[in-house]
């Protein structure tokens, strides 16, 4: 008996270790579309990474005070208290935990309504490509959300060896950069005093339909001008014109850090020809053109809207309902260009959040309905080896999407918007 049990709690050692070592999920099979719904998350955290050393990666969490719930603790007063638990595992298909840890944050009302940045080491002895998996836990709510950030510390060249920071060091979220923003870059290795950037200004074609054969040029990587600038220099930088920035130590390589000058307003919807150029999904090629000849292009897009809500009430909320999607696709889906440009963002602003989402290191599965079934509407993306980005996915194209998506488009034309219930 006693060596059953001994049996026994020595098979129990082993599961616990292995657990511990490797992880017990699967990411790839979970569905993850909560991911790409903005409005449903309560949470809205935005992450950062610097490899400031051959070992250590500091991790930066921006979020909201204002999101956690403040109650009343023992000594009458009211506090937030937020826990984030954190793996860096392998990737979705393999869960092995490379490192892990928890941290702990209160907050009393004075911070409220704040924006905190919280900062943080992870000690990473394994030069790789990975993904980080951040759980952000309101304790008084008993409440989490998972956020899942790409990692790669594989090559020293590449844009996660490159911290983006504002003149007080504070670090950038986004590799969006207005005209307003003064900002400055370190590398983490001092030695290095100089880097260089190249200049592109390009303008790229929206995608094809879903059904269309794809046929895109080549990326043309002569710069249009190319510059140096002084890491030392603590003035900052502005990025006056449009278009990208590519910052490199080396230029014989293609590896560095990108950042992106979109419009001034990016990621919203502000003006009519941003309306207008984003409305191109929905309209037929002459009646596109037509639109920009008109001597209002306001009026212009106005009208085309009317024309399909029929009375201004329902044609605010059509217009509302399509340019969130157009703003959405811009936050979750910009690369090299804004995020309503890319094959992910086509299909979000015209079919609406997917049902399911399952991730994978290097693709993306969509599925509007049941999974499995056969009336299901299944999209599969795949990620581009992309020097300036690692948030450029490729639809795989299919005569099959033909009908879905004239339907959609009809949908939209006729007054409503369309969600996977139409």
């Amino acid at each position: 008996m006693k060596a059953e049990i001994s049996r026994i709690y020595f098979a129990l050692l082993v599961v616990f270790f292995l657990s511990g070592c490797f992880g017990t999920r699967d990411l790839s099979s979970e569905n993850l579309s909560s991911v790409y719904r903005n409005t449903e998350q309560v949470f809205h955290p935005e992450f950062s990474i610097y490899q400031k050393s051959d070992s250590i990666s500091e991790v930066s969490v921006r979020f909201r005070t204002s999101e956690l719930l403040y109650v009343r603790q023992s000594d009458d007063q009211f506090k937030a208290n937020l826990k984030i638990n954190v793996k860096l595992v392998e990737s979705y298909e393999s869960p092995v935990v490379l490192d892990t840890t928890t941290l702990y944050y209160s907050f009393d009302m004075m911070e409220k309504g704040k924006t905190k940045v919280l900062t943080f080491d992870l000690h990473v002895k394994q030069l790789g490509t990975y993904l980080l998996n951040l759980s952000l836990v309101d304790e008084n709510k008993n409440y989490s959300e998972e956020s899942f950030v790409n990692f790669n510390n594989t090559d020293s060249l590449s844009r996660q060896f490159f911290k983006v920071c504002n003149l007080n060091g504070q670090s950038l979220f986004s590799q969006s950069i207005s005209e307003k923003d003064t900002f400055r870059i370190e590398y983490y290795n001092p030695a290095i005093k100089k880097l260089w950037c190249k200049y592109y200004h390009r303008e790229f074609i929206l995608p094809p339909t879903p059904f269309s054969f794809d046929v895109r040029d080549e990326f043309n990587y002569h710069p249009d001008s190319i510059f140096s600038i002084d890491l030392n220099d603590t003035s900052g930088l502005t990025l006056v014109h449009q278009g990208f920035y590519h910052f490199q130590v080396d230029t014989t390589v293609k590896s560095g850090l990108t950042l992106f000058r979109f419009s001034n307003t990016f990621p919203d919807i502000t003006t009519a020809q941003q309306m207008y150029e984003s409305m191109r999904y929905l309209t037929y090629k002459k009646e596109y053109e037509s639109i920009k000849e008109k001597p209002s292009l306001k009026a212009a897009v106005d009208e085309f809207w009317l024309n399909r809500g029929g009375n201004a009430e329902r044609t605010r909320a059509l217009i509302r309902k399509y340019y969130t999607r157009v703003e959405d696709a811009n936050r979750y889906f910009s690369s090299y260009t804004e995020g309503w440009r890319t094959d992910r963002g086509m299909i979000y602003i015209i079919f609406g959040s997917p049902n399911s989402i399952y991730r994978g290191a290097v693709s993306e599965s969509w599925i509007y309905g049941t999974p499995n079934s056969n009336l299901s509407l299944n999209f599969f993306f795949v990620k581009v080896n992309n020097p300036f980005t690692d948030n450029d996915f490729t639809l795989t194209r299919s005569p099959i999407y033909e009908s879905s998506w004239y339907r959609a488009v009809e949908v939209w034309r006729q007054g409503r918007a369309y969600n996977n219930m139409n």
